[in-house]
């Protein structure tokens, strides 16, 4: 799990709250309590807007609608709602809470979800995805870089892969170095890394990053 900071303060206290998770089993327990709230919590109340800009940028970048994307740390279904309004449907979830599950499920938006910890092994064969998309995971409390390996594998040659990283874990959890890692040994290609203001009107709070896959 990425390192977690009891003195970091989110945008609302249910933010702080979901910072402060230690482990899976209080993970699980948090997000099964707030599951049928959480868009309203992070939607509705503040303004989310993470999840819609990694997925303009998929939509801008992979313009074929049958493409095969996966989600990690889906929850809702945030992050692919705007993909499936745009016609895309070979959308893929994974997440650790099935009770976000039941109600990304209960949406329609996924063509198949998986209830899984991102630090195990992908289910998923090489050079199967186009896309990846993870908004919300890699943070406080949640998941570190180790899962970046495992995407890197399920991507297709010139794959993408959009995520945003809070910008305390970037260097103290090691995300600037495995991201570094793949650069150097030929895997994946930094597009851009951008400053990422996950609230309307918020300030930035971490790195919107666009990486490709390359073909090898």
């Amino acid at each position: 799990m990425a390192n977690k900071n009891n003195n970091v303060k989110g945008a609302s206290d249910f933010v702080t709250a979901a910072y402060e998770l230690e482990d899976q089993a209080s993970m699980q327990s948090f997000y099964a309590n707030w599951a049928t709230d959480y868009d309203q919590q992070m939607v509705d109340n503040l303004k989310y807007i993470a999840p819609n800009i990694l997925a303009q940028y998929l939509i801008q970048h992979i313009a074929d609608t049958s493409t095969k994307i996966l989600d990690i740390g889906c929850g809702t279904g945030l992050a692919v709602l705007p993909m499936y309004k745009a016609g895309y449907r070979d959308l893929h979830g994974m997440d650790l809470s099935k009770e976000m599950l039941t109600v990304a499920n209960s949406r329609g938006l996924y063509a198949q979800t998986y209830c899984m910890n991102a630090y195990d092994p992908f289910p998923f064969k090489d050079k199967s995805f186009d896309g990846v998309i993870c908004s919300g995971t890699f943070t406080h409390g949640h998941v570190g870089p180790e899962p970046l390996t495992e995407i890197a594998r399920i991507l297709k040659p010139a794959g993408l892969l959009v995520c945003a990283v809070h910008q305390d874990l970037w260097q103290a959890s090691g995300f600037e170095q495995a991201f570094e890692s793949l650069e150097a040994d030929g895997i994946m290609q930094c597009v851009s890394r951008d400053r990422a203001v996950y609230y309307e009107g918020g300030e930035p709070e971490g790195w919107y990053c666009y990486y490709k896959k390359c073909e090898l």
